[in-house]
């Protein structure tokens, strides 16, 4: 539309320049003008259209307009005269000039839109005013040459299509041969096999512009005349018909389905093939062939009359095609996306279904104000307006595929890499998806922009040549560019971490390795964390300074706050220096014995023999026991009895270390038996002492089975081994013993006479 623009300011200027010549001056001032005549004025339009037809010319217009509009000085009473009362801005009058400035803009888009609208009224009404000139006779028809120029074209158009007809049904007989391959074979065959066959079709409509150009030759003058400017008119058209009907049996494949790309059923296929290829004849051979022929057979004003109704007529049939098929191209969107597997991919064909129209109505609209306002150079813009807009379209189309697959299948790294780091491919594949969703949306961003930059509702590149794009790109391409360094500084860091963590042949990770560079893990990733997003922040255009000064503040709050947090902090870090406790050691921490599962900043997690999980903060922690650092001993303490023979039990302690020595736990026992001989004297047992020397761990394993053993061979030898017994002494008090002693009676010999005496009397 600024193009619009520049015709009516240039028309404008030529009727400014007239105005000085045809007015009249009495006395210093005028006092009045002649009108312009109406057949100068006619002229002056005909000579600012034919400069405006030109493109040499139209651009050598625009340039001589442009260096007048830079030389202009502004007049003395424009000039601002310097003062302090101009020069000073008035307080508070800022807010109401900038709604003001707004508030021109936005009357002055609108007076550009309704100027447009205007400018495209008038266009459509001066080219139908030809049409009036032929009905009145102001222009005469040349009927002879209408006559020679229709027999001509008619001529060479039944010679091309019996061409383009006989080697059509020469090349049929080759299809269903080749149809066998497609219907039978993968995506890429059935590709192929389409490609072949529109090249066939694409050399049968060559075969007939060859034989129309062959019939134009040997008629109406021979080879000495060549072909006519009609002929080549119609021939033209003809083979940019066809190319055109290619290009639809390409897309829809009608009576071939084993051959067809796009999800269309035979009926659908048909139907939009014979509707668009209807609209093909109409545009094709009204605007290529019969507007050339009218200005060349009657005036050039008949010719654009007849371009205006051929390209209204072709928009209003695409209009009612579009708006009659709305509901039904809906519903086969639909019915496809029930068959897709991608959430995301269902989404956007059941919006593309419900949105179709509304994009097919803006690209009838935008080609009809094309035809209107540039009708000799709209073929041109049309086509390669429409060409791009496919490229960009099916561009876009192709990345946001291959990043759609990306994103479902996830990143695969080879082999190797995953044997040597097996969490990169895992790390990769928590953060690369999200990243190619945001890729994703770009590109459609992107395109949409692409689009409206190529039919010129934006334009873009100035956009980014301006001051304001290139600061913007700068500053969000330089947040972009620290968040992705970061990413890769990070990704990095891990991975140079999970390497250290992995076992090699002769290298073994400890676990104070392993707990110390975990730590450090976490520490990394917060500092890189905050760097990047503070960086990308400052690149943006915000001020970091009081957003570090206020973290400060927060933490010195914070570090007030929670003082035992700190504390926690500060203690776990030096228990990790000092090397006092890792991952999977057995300690006693805050009264607590158990297997340390997990370490952070701040605590330690362990778990007791009895399974029970415990979470203990470092503040809390006074002392740590860890029973396992370099060597672990078995204090064995055996008790036997005070009667066995002390050489014979530890002679038996002995045998017991040798016969453990000889099962599996010999490999984890250091040195020799320690014994240490008699150390108590119990109630009821003298009590042995001996110790075993083991690795970090395995005290307690080698400690049951020596016990075992130690059992075995004290019942082979007979060594009891005591439990607590009590002896009982009963005694009788002093003063109790001479009553408690038994009188002795004295023994009575017995006769028989006296035992007949003491029997009892007879009576």
């Amino acid at each position: 539309m600024t193009i619009l623009r520049c015709c009516l300011f240039s028309l404008m200027m030529i009727f400014a320049g007239m105005s000085p010549v045809l007015s009249q001056e009495s006395g210093g001032q005028s006092t009045a003008q002649e009108q312009v005549p109406s057949a100068d004025v006619e002229q002056a339009n005909q000579a600012l259209i034919k400069v405006l037809n030109d493109p040499e010319s139209r651009a050598a217009l625009i340039d001589l307009l442009k260096k007048n509009a830079g030389s202009v000085q502004p007049a003395d009473g424009d000039r601002q005269v310097p003062g302090n009362e101009a020069a000073t801005p008035v307080e508070g009058a800022s807010q109401p000039l900038q709604q003001e400035n707004f508030a021109l803009r936005i009357g002055e888009y609108t007076r550009a839109l309704v100027d447009d609208a205007g400018y495209l009224l008038q266009q459509a009404m001066r080219s139908l005013n030809g049409l009036v000139l032929v009905a009145r006779g102001d222009i005469p028809v040349k009927w002879d040459r209408v006559k020679d120029i229709a027999v001509q074209v008619v001529m060479v158009l039944i010679a091309a299509y019996a061409g383009f007809l006989i080697s059509q049904f020469v090349a049929k007989r080759l299809y269903p041969r080749i149809s066998v391959y497609a219907r039978y074979g993968g995506g890429l065959t059935r590709t192929f096999v389409l490609v072949l066959t529109s090249v066939v079709d694409a050399v049968t409509v060559g075969l007939g512009w060859a034989v129309g150009n062959a019939a134009a030759l040997a008629s109406f003058g021979g080879l000495k005349a060549g072909v006519t400017l009609q002929e080549s008119l119609a021939l033209n058209a003809f083979f940019i018909l066809g190319m055109a009907n290619v290009s639809l049996r390409f897309i829809f494949a009608p009576g071939r389905p084993e051959l067809r790309l796009l999800p269309f059923t035979d009926q659908s296929s048909l139907y939009w093939y014979r509707r668009l290829r209807l609209f093909m004849y109409w545009m094709i051979y009204g605007v290529f062939l019969a507007v050339p022929i009218a200005n060349v057979a009657v005036s050039f004003v008949l010719g654009n009359a007849l371009r205006f109704i051929v390209v209204l007529l072709g928009m209003v049939y695409l209009l009612v095609l579009v708006h009659q098929n709305r509901h039904r191209v809906n519903a086969g969107a639909k019915d496809y996306a029930e068959h897709l597997q991608s959430a995301l991919a269902k989404r956007a064909l059941i919006l593309v279904g419900q949105l179709w129209h509304l994009a097919a109505f803006g690209y009838i609209a935008a080609v009809f104000i094309i035809w209107v306002t540039r009708p000799f150079d709209a073929t041109t813009i049309i086509l390669r307006a429409t060409g791009l807009s496919i490229l960009t379209i099916m561009a876009g189309m192709a990345i946001s595929l291959v990043v759609t697959k990306a994103i479902k299948g996830g990143i695969r790294l080879p082999d190797d890499l995953n044997r040597t780091l097996p969490a990169l491919q895992s790390r990769l594949n928590a953060f690369v998806p999200r990243l190619l969703k945001f890729i994703r949306f770009a590109v459609f961003l992107a395109t949409v922009v692409l689009l409206l930059d190529i039919w010129g509702l934006l334009t873009i590149a100035e956009w980014l040549a301006s001051e304001a794009g290139v600061q913007l790109l700068s500053s969000y391409g330089s947040a972009f560019l620290v968040l992705f360094v970061a990413f890769l500084i990070w990704l990095a860091v891990m991975s140079w971490v999970d390497l250290r963590l992995q076992s090699r042949s002769g290298y073994i990770v400890t676990a104070r390795e392993r707990t110390l560079f975990q730590l450090f893990r976490n520490a990394s990733t917060v500092v890189i964390v905050v760097m990047a997003l503070l960086l990308s922040l400052s690149e943006v255009g915000i001020d970091i300074g009081p957003l570090i000064a206020g973290a400060g503040v927060v933490g010195l709050a914070i570090s007030f706050g929670a003082q035992t947090l700190v504390k926690d902090i500060i203690t776990g870090a030096f228990i990790q220096i000092e090397n006092a406790i890792n991952e999977g050691d057995v300690v006693t921490v805050a009264g607590v014995t158990g297997t340390v599962e997990g370490i952070t900043v701040r605590s330690v997690r362990m778990r007791d023999l009895d399974g029970t999980t415990h979470i203990i903060p470092f503040s809390s922690v006074d002392m740590v026991s860890n029973f396992m650092r370099g060597f672990s001993y078995h204090v064995a303490l055996i008790g036997v009895a005070y009667d066995t023979n002390i050489s014979d039990a530890k002679d038996a302690m002995l045998e017991a270390f040798r016969r453990l020595q000889e099962t599996d736990f010999g490999p984890k026992i250091i040195g020799d038996f320690e014994m240490h001989g008699v150390t108590n004297f119990g109630a009821s047992s003298i009590d042995i002492r001996g110790r075993i020397k083991t690795i970090p761990g395995e005290q307690w394993g080698v400690g049951r089975a020596y016990n075992e053993f130690v059992k075995q061979v004290f019942d082979e030898r007979d060594i009891e081994i005591p439990f607590p017994q009590v002896t009982y002494h009963s005694a009788t008090p002093p003063f109790v013993e001479d009553d408690s002693k038994p009188k002795q009676r004295k023994k009575v010999d017995v006769s028989a006479d006296q035992l007949e005496d003491d029997a009892p009397a007879e009576d």
